[in-house]
């Protein structure tokens, strides 16, 4: 029987799915963060970081099989095409999230490709999907329909404003509020949140569309106390930063700690110091 999608299960029920993002592609650092059991879902992303899709397809399996279907492996795809969402299923990915969606016709698009027939145009030919779900490549393509995660990202002021149009396209399981390139679009420094009052009300007319029609919504947080912040706004597909803002938050703290050296503004993750080490990083004093 193939596995259910777990992450997808919970959203339907109202329940919160906290995952992460994936931007490193590293096959080792994913297989530990899935062996810690902290995610529901982990996402490699597409859109924004250069991932080949032999290793996307060697990272998806390991979050499957490892797992054994308990975390979802999904994809945020580069754009809602065709080619972009049959290769992010055919190599493994269980859902995905399509970037910059306007439109009611853009969210029609990315439904009818990542859906097999008749709901959908999707090919059958992919060569490990339905290895993940733990079934043979028939059964696979006849129930995958039911367990792929289809999301559709919001991230502009169009897309707000077509909200109603584009939650009337049956088959959307997600919408998923892109924050920084909302804020952009609303003419806004980037950020994961803000008290913003144009940002604000573009969340309004989002969530409350959502509720409206039943479907589940979600976004992408700094950190746990902001991942805690949207579960209580009724957000149920949260993600909380990701592998790489893992790392350099790490190793800033640490070394911060070590030369008395407070966070940037701009936080650890966006500080770049190529040209020279500030005189603290030089040599530590003798005690």
């Amino acid at each position: 029987m193939l596995r259910t999608n777990k992450t997808l299960e919970l959203i339907r029920q109202g329940s919160p799915a906290v995952g992460t993002w994936l931007q490193l592609h590293s096959v080792p650092a994913t297989r530990l963060l899935v062996a810690q059991g902290a995610f529901r879902w982990m996402l490699v992303d597409f859109e924004h970081t250069p991932v080949d899709h032999a290793t996307a397809s060697n990272i998806f399996g390991a979050i499957s099989d490892l797992s054994a279907g308990e975390v979802t492996p999904v994809a945020r795809v580069a754009a809602g095409t065709v080619d972009h969402i049959k290769h992010a299923l055919d190599a493994g990915a269980q859902g995905v999230i399509v970037p910059m969606v306007n439109s009611a016709e853009e969210a029609a698009d990315a439904v009818r490709f990542a859906r097999f027939p008749p709901h959908g145009e999707r090919g059958g030919g992919g060569m490990l999907p339905h290895v993940g779900f733990g079934v043979n490549a028939p059964d696979y393509i006849a129930q995958a329909n039911d367990e792929i995660l289809v999301g559709v990202q919001i991230e502009t002021a169009q897309g707000v404003a077509n909200i109603k149009e584009i939650l009337a396209v049956e088959g959307i399981d997600l919408v998923f509020i892109g924050p920084n390139d909302l804020h952009l679009s609303l003419g806004l420094p980037a950020k994961f949140w803000s008290p913003e009052p144009a940002f604000q009300e573009a969340v309004r007319t989002v969530t409350e569309a959502c509720r409206e029609h039943g479907v589940p919504y979600g976004t992408l947080c700094r950190d746990s106390a902001s991942v805690r912040d949207r579960i209580d706004d009724g957000f149920s597909f949260v993600g909380l930063a990701s592998d790489l803002h893992f790392l350099l938050t790490k190793a800033g703290e640490e070394y911060g700690a070590l030369h008395g050296m407070t966070e940037p503004a701009s936080t650890w993750c966006n500080m770049v110091n190529l040209d020279r080490l500030p005189d603290s990083l030089r040599g530590l004093p003798r005690s």
